[in-house]
Formats: C-alpha cells, structure tokens, sequence
C-alpha cells in the first residue's frame, strides 16, 4: 500500500515561539528559559514550569520517523501543557495567535509534509471563537485544537457555547486532547498519570458534553478524540445505562445517551496499539470516524499504527479511509 497516511496526533512547538517567549514573553505573563540540558522550561501566570522536549520543535527526527511510521502529512497539533490556559484571556489571546503562526509558517515552508490546527484561549470562550475563525480564515490553518478541560472546569456549561457555535459555524474539526488530568496528584506511581490518566480524562470529558446536551446544542459539532477516545467508545454500555438509570446523569437538554453521538459527531484516532482493539473501533465507530494518530514525539505514542491499520480484516477502501480518507474530509485538504 502507498505510502499515504495523514497523522491527526502529530504534536508541534515552533522554536520562533519559544525565542519570542524568551525575549518578550514576560510582558504576557510567559517566561521561558533555558534548561542545562539544551531544553527550555516554560511556564504561564508564575505556575509551575515544565520541560519543552526539543523533538517538538525538531524537523530532521520528526522526517525520520514520518519515513519510517510510513506518515506522508503530519497535521500539526500544539503541545497540549502549553495552550497557555492559565493566562488571562487577552494574554492568552496573544500567546496562542503566536503559536498559530509559527504552525502556518512550518506548513507554508512543507505544504507537501504538513497542515496545522489552531491553538485556542479556551479560558476565555468568545476570544477563543475569535482566535479560531482568524486561524481558519486568515492563517489557512484546518481545525481547532483543545484540552480536555480548562484549568479543571469540564465542558457541562453554557460557558463554551461560544467557541463550539463558532466551530459549528466555520465547519471545522475539533481536536481534544487530554490535560489537567483529574486525580493526578494520586497516579505518580509508574507514570499512570500518562498510562491511565489521560484517557481516563478524555472520557470524563466527552461524558461531560453527552450528558449536559452540548451535542444537542450543536448537532454539527465534529469532534475528534485522542488516544482513541479514551475510555468512551469501550465502555458505552455503561454510559448508556447510566444515563437511562441514575438520577442527575443528565441534563433536561440532553436528548440521547452517550452511544448516539458516536457516529455522528465523534471521531477518533487509532492510537490503541493492538488490531484487534482498533478493530473493534472500527467496528462500534465506522471506519469512517477513525483517523492516523501517533502521539509523536512522545514514546508513549504508537509511531508504526499505519502497521496496524494495515493489518486489519476489513475491505481496502475502509482502510484508505481510515489512512487518508477521513482527514482529507475533514480537515478539507485538496487531493
């Protein structure tokens, strides 16, 4: 099969950004520096700062493994740590401007290798709506990208229907990502923050929106989900029950259970390492809603799930799909 796979899980950082951090961040409240290993620290508002891996800015590994994982375009995602949520909105606003740029410029330089989706000031919904449609419509860029929460606060509100009815309306791919991860301070042992935290709070997410009726709301929302959807698409029976049985698993504005949504505004990548989990992704999603993730750079990631996709018993065109076909949908890219 040719070599033709689109990467939706595919984690970028400009280095101008960082420079730019370095030099002016401290008016907007980013402060970046230098670690003794070549690395840099960065951190929002005075937090905690944490370590920028120099794969996420590198291209020469990044073309490497692209080769090997058999990837022809990586659709560009920010780092999840550094959205710069703990910002106030007109200082997120700027920072994530900054960051969309640097990702228009990396694929205007390889329009062949890469595209890029839209960091976005989610803490401050309206702005965020803003800074998405400028990335759409001014940068080119092909989607939108988020946490799986906002400095802790789930998407159960009316708060963000700002930012979703501007996604609706621009008619483009969200793609979430989990951070902040809820229990974290309980899941240092062996580094389950990573192995079960982050698609545990995937799931917490996505339950947060079926129940409160987001996808209700905006019935045209598409939603792409990381690590293959967490928890979500394993355990509908369960959340279906709940929401058929438990008193307040629901909202008044939440219409169905969590399994209707599955086919219709929810998609996923196939970062779940084993054919025969992904196959029954396939099977419960539709080869339709799977996309190409790989988590690069990270070792975590699965940078050979082109094999597994390959692997798979089901008809070639499904498998196109899955490789190709569905992002080049979704994220309008010309053939």
């Amino acid at each position: 099969m040719r070599v033709c796979a689109i990467d939706i899980h595919h984690h970028y950082l400009p280095q101008d950004l960082l420079d730019e951090a370095k030099r002016r961040g401290k008016s907007f409240r980013v402060e970046a520096t230098a670690a003794k290993n070549g690395e840099t620290t960065l951190s929002f508002s005075a937090r905690p700062g944490f370590t920028i891996s120099r794969d996420l800015s590198d291209l020469e590994r990044r073309f490497q493994m692209m080769e090997r994982g058999k990837i022809a375009i990586g659709a560009l995602i920010p780092h999840t740590s550094s959205l710069g949520y703990p910002l106030e909105g007109k200082q997120g606003e700027k920072w994530c401007r900054l960051y969309n740029e640097g990702m228009r410029d990396l694929a205007r330089k390889h329009p062949d290798r890469f595209v890029g989706l839209a960091a976005v000031p989610l803490q401050d919904p309206p702005r965020a709506a803003a800074v998405l449609e400028h990335a759409i419509r001014e940068l080119k860029l092909c989607g939108g990208y988020i946490g799986s929460n906002v400095n802790g606060q789930y998407y159960n509100t009316g708060a963000f229907d700002p930012f979703w009815r501007k996604a609706e309306e621009l008619d483009v791919l969200i793609v979430m990502h989990p951070e902040d991860v809820a229990g974290s301070e309980r899941m240092e042992p062996y580094g389950l923050r990573l192995i079960c935290g982050n698609p545990a709070d995937s799931t917490l997410a996505l339950a947060s929106m079926s129940y409160s009726g987001v996808f209700d709301r905006f019935p045209n929302l598409k939603l792409c989900v990381l690590h293959g959807g967490g928890f979500f698409p394993y355990q509908l029976g369960r959340l279906d029950q709940g929401f058929a049985v438990r008193r307040g698993a629901r909202a008044p504005s939440a219409s169905s259970p969590p399994s209707a949504y599955l086919k219709k505004n929810l998609y996923f990548d196939s970062m779940v390492y084993r054919v025969d989990t992904l196959d029954y992704l396939r099977r419960v999603a539709g080869a339709d809603h799977i996309m190409v993730g790989t988590d690069y750079p990270y070792t975590l990631g699965d940078w050979l799930t082109v094999e597994k996709i390959e692997a798979l018993d089901c008809p070639e065109s499904e498998k196109l799909a899955i490789l190709e076909g569905n992002a080049k949908r979704l994220l309008k890219l010309e053939d």
